[in-house]
């Protein structure tokens, strides 16, 4: 499946997963919200993704995502990373997602 479909197939999902308001509920019995599933599976795919990228594709609050990477932070999850290149910008490592 070409990249622009597979994209469109995720906008697509995204839009009705914010419309019907089911981001709050836990995912298959588990301890996270549909919300921090999603987050974190961009996080697998996305080496390097800074929070702005994300709240922006996911259509996430910025400070509803802050809370949910703060999170994964304090249970190992993720750790962040301070750019390189501009101090103010944050990127969010995935190297330890292993944890989940």
């Amino acid at each position: 499946m070409d990249e622009a479909r597979v994209e469109a197939i995720r906008k697509f999902n995204r839009f009705y997963t914010r419309r019907i308001g089911v981001l709050h509920e836990g995912l298959l019995e588990s301890p996270y919200s549909l919300a921090e599933v999603r987050v974190l599976y961009e996080l697998a795919h996305r080496p390097g993704v800074t929070a702005l990228d994300l709240a922006r594709d996911l259509g996430l609050d910025a400070g509803y995502l802050s809370r949910i990477l703060q999170g994964f932070s304090r249970r190992g999850l993720v750790r962040r990373e301070t750019s390189e290149t501009d101090g103010r910008e944050t990127r969010t490592a995935r190297g330890m997602c292993s944890n989940i």
